[in-house]
């Protein structure tokens, strides 16, 4: 029986859950945005990563640097390739028999200035390039 009145307080917080809704918000709103950005970057890592894999097996295949470009840009066809740029390090183009045994690499370096622009406010936030780099041995 004592807590069967009504008090004025209870009366005076109808707006209570709107309130703290509107507080709660911007973090709200922050916290998908940021996911979602995260998703975005691990993407374009998991293609760059993978196109820098399948580059070095063909450079190791002692391919011509044109045709190494070539089948990173196909295993790869979810990014921007002209904000990339692709090096093969430690052979000589065309890759020689005196080659053969020694190590080389394929690095892709990625610009991440389309997504940057995108989402202006939180570029102080996340990298602004992404490489990844991949080595075998010439066959």
């Amino acid at each position: 029986m004592f807590f069967y009145f009504k008090s004025k307080e209870l009366q005076n917080e109808k707006g209570a859950a709107a309130v703290e809704f509107a507080i709660l918000l911007p973090l709200l709103t922050l916290i998908i945005i940021s996911i979602m950005m995260f998703g975005i970057i691990f993407h374009d890592y998991l293609e760059i990563t993978h196109a820098a894999r399948e580059g070095v097996r063909w450079a190791a295949l002692r391919a011509s640097l044109d045709d190494v470009e070539d089948k990173a840009q196909a295993a790869a066809p979810g990014i921007d390739w002209s904000q990339a740029t692709l090096t093969r390090i430690g052979v000589s183009d065309p890759v020689t028999d005196g080659d053969q045994g020694n190590p080389v690499t394929v690095q892709i370096t990625y610009d991440l200035g389309n997504i940057n622009r995108s989402f202006g406010a939180f570029a102080g936030l996340m990298p602004s390039t992404i490489t990844s780099s991949a080595t075998q041995k010439v066959e």
